[in-house]
C-alpha cells in the first residue's frame, strides 16, 4: 500500500504529464495541496521534495513552487519518477524510449560480438530452450541485451538500460504478447547466434537495427503511439550523445 506522500507524489506527476500545470507555471502552495489531498502539510512537502530531487519543479524565493521546463531540464531521474508514478506506463514516451533504443543497440551488439563474441555465443545458445511465454522472453530479453551492454565495453550503456528496467518489464505484454512477435523475437535470437559465431560484427549491427526498428513498429501499432517529436525528447537522448562519445 503507498504512503500518503506517494499518492500526492503520483497524482501531481499524472498532472504535469498532462499539463497541468505546465512548464512555468506556479503549483499550488502546500497549504491548498493539503486541502485538495485531504493530508497534512509535512505529506504534501515531502511529496514535493521527492518532485523537486526528480527535477519536476524548482522552490523560488518566498517558497513559490514553479513547474520546470521538465523536458528539456531534467535528467534521468525524472525517467525513474515517471516509471515509479505511472501505472500504465504513458505509451507515447515508452515510444520514445524504444526509439532510443534503435540508436544505441545496433552499436552495443557489434561491440559485444568484436570484444566478448564467445560469451554473446553462449548467451545467445540458451535461447532455444526458452519457454514460449511473454515472461520468459521478456527476462531473457533483458538479460541478453544488458550482457551485450556490457560487453561493448562502454560503461555509459548499462546505466542507460538501467534507468527504463522497470519500463521494459510494464510494456511486456504488450512486447511479447502476440505468438507473431514472439516468432520475431525468437528469430532474432537465432540470426545473432549466427553472426556472432562467425564473428560477424557489422551484421550483428545491421540485424538488431532491423529487430529494434521492427520491435518499435510492432509496439506502435498495437498502442497508436505516436513517433518520437523534437519538442518531447526524453533527456535520455542526451545521455545517448554521451554514450556514442564514450
Amino acid at each position: 500500500m503507498k504512503k500518503s506522500y506517494q499518492m500526492v507524489e503520483k497524482a501531481l506527476v499524472d498532472g504535469l504529464l498532462k499539463g497541468d500545470p505546465k512548464p512555468g507555471c506556479h503549483l499550488e502552495s502546500e497549504r491548498d495541496l493539503a486541502a485538495r489531498f485531504s493530508v497534512s502539510r509535512t505529506t504534501v512537502r515531502e511529496a514535493l521534495l521527492k518532485l523537486q530531487d526528480s527535477g519536476w519543479i524548482s522552490v523560488q524565493q518566498r517558497h513559490a513552487t514553479v513547474v520546470n521546463d521538465f523536458w528539456s531540464q531534467g535528467d534521468l531521474e525524472l525517467l525513474s519518477s515517471i516509471t515509479r508514478n505511472s501505472e500504465p506506463f504513458p505509451p507515447d514516451l515508452a515510444s520514445h524510449l524504444l526509439e532510443l533504443r534503435v540508436q544505441f543497440a545496433p552499436d552495443y551488439a557489434r561491440r559485444a560480438v568484436e570484444n566478448e563474441a564467445q560469451k554473446l555465443v553462449e548467451m545467445l545458445g540458451r535461447a532455444e530452450k526458452l519457454r514460449n511465454s511473454s515472461g520468459a522472453l521478456v527476462k531473457y530479453d533483458w538479460e541478453l541485451h544488458m550482457a551485450m551492454a556490457v560487453m561493448s565495453g562502454n560503461k555509459i550503456y548499462p546505466l542507460i538500460m538501467n534507468s527504463f528496467a522497470n519500463v521494459f518489464f510494464k510494456l511486456r505484454v504488450i512486447l511479447f504478447a502476440k505468438e507473431e512477435h514472439r516468432l520475431q523475437t525468437r528469430n532474432y535470437y537465432k540470426e545473432m547466434l549466427k553472426v556472432a559465431l562467425d564473428g560477424n560484427a557489422s551484421h550483428a549491427e545491421e540485424i538488431t537495427r532491423f529487430a529494434m526498428k521492427q520491435r518499435l513498429e510492432n509496439f506502435r501499432h498495437q498502442t497508436g503511439a505516436a513517433p518520437l517529436e523534437k519538442q518531447q525528447q526524453s533527456v535520455a537522448a542526451a545521455f545517448f550523445q554521451h554514450a556514442e562519445s564514450a
